[in-house]
């Protein structure tokens, strides 16, 4: 049988080729190399004859199809050969993924159609180092800067932070804080960003750590940079309330099993309203946390505790700011985040304006806080480092055209810019401390402590107090009623005032070696108020009278507790904290105003110089605009001005007057400017 293709093999039998042996008949092959998606690259179409190597991504596809020939070509790897599939009689076709080999080969029939050497390019980790150390900002927040690269582009990048042992050479905690930190595009070779973590309300906030930038690629390959070790930022609060809301969330952090001596002394805090302004949506917080807390401590209801003690603790502290402040932050992120991953145009549009409204919220807020506190109000800063809201607002409007018109990589940068100058914006102070500055500032945290010091023994006597009452029974009730009307001046207490003891009380008798100590403590604390004060007076002459109100105060506190009574110290040392506190505002506005003088005898070049020629910097408001500074100097120590000094405060006057007529303006503002217009 001569076999169903013998016409066939005849035919190719009796026709003459016209190649020569081993020479290829297919009639056309067509060899490609696509790339993985990830890298960008274009697809490759290689030809018979091509000058290698030929350089092909790991993980690239190759394609090959052979038309004609008749033979079954095959496709080789070095030595590892394999065959094409048939499509019909005349096309073939193979695709294979390229992970290693140096030569490819294509043959059909003994003949080699093309032959290539090559070279897998291989997909290496990425590799991220810090472009300069993680940092504190002003507002407590973790600043971490990083720089990364990859092959191909950077997918993914986080912050992994462990706790550090309490000991030298204790291991880091397996538990372990991770931020997803943003990047500046997609596929990014070459990626370098700045990013901001408010970590405040964690409970690892003021304790070691160390942290590790970790990227990621298409792959999944990851590298990390070294370990970095820092202070966790911590917030610090100066209300001495907010402080001991903050000293319990922590004690509940170190201990869930303090939660009913918590719950005691949150009820404690919250029978004493007029120490946080009255606020109606503290006590009503604090109250809670107490019910929940005398509910149960299971880990669930801890957390939810301290997540409310601190935003408690932060109303306290900064009022409407500090919502302000998280939504800024948040919006900053989100819209950071959008234009990173080319979101829609509408989406952009919508962020932009969302921000608009949290970034008028926030400088409103802040406002308003600075006219609480007048003295920082006033620092002197440096000309080159002030920003002004308007200035913050004119930054938003440029990025928001630029993401307009597409240059979403710049309006990302000047988005970063103002991120920056925000978290420090609380901090603008003199490019250079005056004479003797360094040294009031250690006063004013000598200050500090004292009123923190005042909190604690306060807090003593109410215990102690309510340990007495107990023991007490009916007959205490009787003598805080008989009391009652001596006590007047301390309508703070509320229904918790003083009672009358009664003589030879054996609960009385019990807390007499506690008192005692306690007394103790307080005629230590009345005895440092008078050191601090003899050297205030030394530095700045005049001592501010809620100095003097405080140390009385102080006397008749400790007078109380040597006699046992612990009720009747709870006015005087509320008296004393009020009156230290009142102290600490005097003692920074009698500051504020002396070191724009230097501290003891000025010298020339200190005074009267305001504008920005003769001291390198000047005075602003609030609103980051400049004042003038001749009402705070007597007018002896003022030079003589030029007439460019006298044509800029004409001008400022005639600007004033402009925005007063304004009447669209914010109320607190307008306020501002005609207590400007008065000083004129």
């Amino acid at each position: 049988d001569a076999g169903a293709d013998w016409r066939e093999r005849a035919v190719r039998a009796l026709t003459p080729s016209f190649y020569g042996r081993g020479a290829a008949v297919a009639a056309s092959f067509d060899l490609w190399i696509t790339p993985p998606e990830y890298t960008g690259l274009a697809p490759q179409f290689l030809r018979a004859g091509d000058p290698g190597p030929v350089a092909i991504p790991t993980g690239s596809v190759l394609l090959a199809q052979v038309h004609g020939g008749g033979r079954v070509p095959q496709l080789a790897i070095d030595a590892e050969g394999r065959d094409l599939q048939p499509v019909d009689k005349q096309n073939f076709r193979l695709e294979a993924t390229l992970s290693g080999g140096r030569m490819l080969s294509l043959t059909q029939g003994g003949a080699t159609l093309g032959q290539w050497p090559i070279e897998i390019v291989p997909d290496n980790p990425p590799a991220i180092t810090f472009a300069q150390p993680p940092k504190g900002t002003a507002r407590a927040a973790l600043r971490l800067d990083y720089r990364a690269s990859d092959d191909y582009g950077v997918e993914s990048v986080k912050a992994v932070i462990h706790r550090t042992g309490d000991k030298p050479g204790d291991p880091p905690s397996e538990e372990a804080i991770e931020l997803e930190l943003p990047l500046p595009g997609l596929h990014l070779k070459d990626a370098q960003a700045t990013s901001y973590h408010d970590l405040s309300p964690h409970p690892w906030a003021g304790l070691p750590v160390e942290i590790r930038v970790v990227a990621t690629d298409a792959l999944g390959q990851t590298g990390e940079s070294e370990a970095v070790a820092m202070t966790l930022p911590e917030r610090v609060f100066n209300h001495p309330v907010a402080r001991a809301i903050i000293d319990q969330r922590r004690e509940l952090a170190k201990d869930p099993g303090s939660a009913p001596a918590v719950a005691e002394i949150i009820g404690d805090l919250n029978t004493r309203p007029v120490l946080y302004r009255d606020d109606t949506a503290v006590y009503l917080a604090l109250h809670l946390a107490q019910l929940r807390l005398q509910q149960g401590s299971d880990k669930t209801t801890i957390a939810g505790v301290q997540q409310i003690l601190w935003e408690t603790a932060l109303r306290i502290e900064d009022g409407r700011m500090a919502l302000a402040e998280q939504d800024l932050r948040r919006l900053q992120q989100q819209l950071q985040d959008a234009l990173a991953k080319n979101a829609p145009d509408a989406e952009i549009e919508r962020l932009m304006n969302e921000l608009r409204q949290a970034l008028d919220r926030y400088l409103q807020s802040l406002a308003e806080e600075m006219q609480r506190n007048p003295d920082a109000a006033r620092q002197p800063a440096d000309p080159s480092k002030v920003i002004t809201g308007r200035d913050l607002q004119r930054m938003l409007d440029r990025a928001r055209e630029m993401a307009r018109s597409g240059a979403r990589d710049q309006a990302r940068e000047l988005l970063s810019q103002m991120q920056n100058m925000l978290e420090n914006l609380r901090a603008a102070r003199p490019g250079q401390m005056q004479r003797g500055a360094s040294e009031a500032q250690q006063m004013m945290r000598g200050l500090q402590q004292l009123m923190q010091r005042q909190q604690q023994l306060l807090d003593k006597s109410f215990r102690a107090q309510r340990q007495q009452q107990g023991q007490q029974g009916q007959q205490g009730q009787q003598g805080q009623q008989g009391q009652q009307g001596q006590q007047g001046q301390q309508g703070r207490q509320g229904q918790r005032g003083p009672r009358q003891p009664g003589n030879g009380d054996p609960g009385e008798m019990g807390q007499s070696g506690e008192m005692g100590d306690e007394a103790g403590e307080q005629e230590g604390l009345r005895r440092s108020l008078g050191e601090l004060m003899s050297r205030l007076g030394e530095g700045m002459g005049d001592i501010p009278d809620p100095f003097g109100r405080a140390e009385r105060a102080m006397r008749d506190a400790t007078g109380a507790l040597q006699r046992g009574e612990a009720g009747e110290a709870i006015g005087p040392q509320t008296e004393a904290l009020d009156q230290l506190q009142q102290a600490a505002r005097d003692f920074a506005q009698q500051l504020q105003q002396r070191l724009g003088k230097g501290w003891g005898d000025p010298s020339d070049d200190e005074i009267g110089a305001t504008d920005r020629d003769q001291r390198g910097r000047i005075e602003r408001d609030p609103f980051g605009r400049p004042t003038s500074s001749n009402g705070t100097y007597d007018q002896s120590d003022i030079r003589i001005p030029d007439e460019n000094t006298l044509q800029k405060s004409r001008q400022i006057l005639d600007e004033l007057r402009r925005r007063a007529g304004e009447r669209s303006r914010p109320l607190i503002e307008l306020d501002y400017i005609e207590r400007l217009l008065r000083r004129f």
